[in-house]
């Protein structure tokens, strides 16, 4: 353990050491559990199918994803970026008005984009939209059973709820779609992308009202005091070195309860920019697999699709320490620069460490897996290694992300996205009719360079933080 600590370096206090490694392992076991039953649901659904019924519930679902992220307008990222610091100054009144304000938001977003969006494609004929317009009529109540699911997921987490915050989507969605589809099997021999969409609708809507359960009774809990977090304790118990019996300031000192009616702060420049990254991140995860259907049939967009779930495991590190970095970049202040550049050395290094192995087993066992899913399959392999190279630069360069949104730089995090997807939809249309999903895949190398490049760029102007692994720009630290 003292080698592991060694490795990591030093500067972190205990206490935003041990949330670090505590949430890392709830995350690490509950996302190693998602991984098996994400791949077990996709795998009885190819094999309860065909490929091309499995490339349109692939392909409806990642539209439901983007008008999700439409709807929710940036409010994810807001109240993840938000409530910690208003928990940690004991505002309970703002924790609550801003909770359910976002939801509010939700709901309302929904019933206007989800309609626009039928209204389009009914009444202007669009290539891979319209053609399917039956299933989307279908699919549209996902839209707002993901985006409040994706919502309230981001405030259990900024109240430190993190394994409830993960286990509602990670764990519960794959189950029911495992148990629904067996359910259907017994009355049917194959489906088709009508059943399977009106599944995965039906999965959204349970998972999103148990999780509104969850989030109405910490509410319930909140209005006594301070919430008990999960690994904080109320009573002056501290959170990331404040007392949660007082208010504190942004330099640390207290300044006694602070009051129930505390006016609410104005969010519009801050939410359009943290709507802006949500959009271009969901971009950037799904815009290759949205142009694939215009240079490939349906079922090239199957293929792809699990070889990018494959190549996924490699951001899997990343996402595990994103169920606990942000709240903890949120906490400290921009002028606490030697930390943060401690917080940030540190998440990187164990990030990597984890990713590695990882992608090591997707280069050797890649024929393997792919071919679990049929024959077909292998065709994605060169897709699966270049996406996984890609995927795998998220962990060696760092968190620099979460650290410009989380602290009041969230324009720079867009300006850096946009860049990243303005070339990944270029590298995609250039590359896709020639190469093919090869072709797709190595668009997202290209980008993933870039964008990561960028990011530790910026990082470095205004901390003086990049990449530990980058050694020779820290020469002069």
């Amino acid at each position: 353990m003292s080698r592991l600590i060694g490795f990591l370096g030093d500067g972190v206090t205990a206490t935003d050491r041990r949330r670090i490694f505590r949430g890392t392992i709830y995350s690490f076991l509950i996302q190693g559990i998602s991984i098996v039953l994400v791949f077990a649901s996709n795998w009885w659904l190819v094999r309860s199918t065909d490929t091309t019924s499995y490339g349109l519930y692939v392909h409806v679902f990642n539209w439901v994803s983007i008008l999700s992220v439409l709807v929710m307008g940036g409010r994810d990222d807001l109240v993840l970026a938000q409530l910690p610091k208003y928990i940690g100054a004991g505002e309970d009144s703002r924790v609550r008005r801003l909770v359910r304000a976002a939801n509010g938001w939700v709901f309302g977003a929904t019933l206007l984009i989800g309609g626009a969006f039928i209204g389009i494609i009914s009444l202007i004929p669009l290539r891979s939209l319209s053609e399917h317009r039956g299933l989307f009529l279908i699919a549209i109540a996902a839209v707002y059973f993901s985006a409040s699911l994706s919502l309230n997921q981001m405030i259990l987490q900024a109240l430190n709820h993190i394994r409830q915050s993960q286990v509602v989507e990670k764990m519960v969605r794959p189950l029911l779609l495992l148990l629904f589809t067996g359910l259907f099997r017994l009355s049917a021999v194959r489906f088709d992308s009508r059943v399977l969409v009106l599944l995965g609708t039906i999965v959204s809507a349970l998972c999103c009202g148990v999780i509104l359960g969850l989030i109405a009774r910490k509410m319930r809990r909140l209005g006594g005091g301070v919430s008990t977090a999960e690994g904080a304790t109320t009573g002056g118990a501290t959170a990331g070195g404040v007392t949660t019996g007082e208010a504190a300031t942004p330099g640390g000192a207290t300044t006694g309860a602070a009051s129930p009616d505390a006016p609410d702060e104005r969010y519009g420049s801050k939410t359009t920019y943290f709507f802006i990254i949500s959009l271009l991140n969901l971009l950037g995860t799904k815009v290759t697999m949205l142009i694939l259907p215009l240079f490939a049939a349906e079922s090239e967009v199957g293929v792809f699709n699990i070889a990018y779930r494959f190549a996924d495991l490699l951001i899997f590190p990343f996402f595990l320490m994103h169920s606990v970095l942000p709240q903890l970049f949120a906490r400290h202040s921009q002028a606490e620069k030697e930390y943060t550049r401690s917080l940030f050395n540190e998440s990187t290094r164990l990030m990597t460490l984890i990713s590695l192995p990882l992608l090591l087993v997707n280069i050797f066992a890649g024929h393997f897996l792919l071919r679990l899913f049929g024959p077909a399959f292998d065709n994605g392999y060169g897709a699966l290694v270049l996406i996984s190279i890609a995927q795998f630069l998220f962990s060696l360069f760092g968190p620099a992300n979460t650290i410009l949104m989380m602290q009041g730089r969230e324009k720079y995090s867009a300006y850096c996205l946009g860049v990243y997807v303005v070339i990944l939809v270029g590298c995609s249309w250039w590359l896709l009719p020639v190469a093919g999903i090869t072709g797709g895949a190595i668009a997202i190398l290209i980008s993933s360079v870039v964008y990561n490049g960028l990011l530790n760029g910026i990082t470095w102007r205004f901390y003086g933080i990049c990449t530990p692994f980058l050694t020779f720009r820290r020469k002069g630290e």
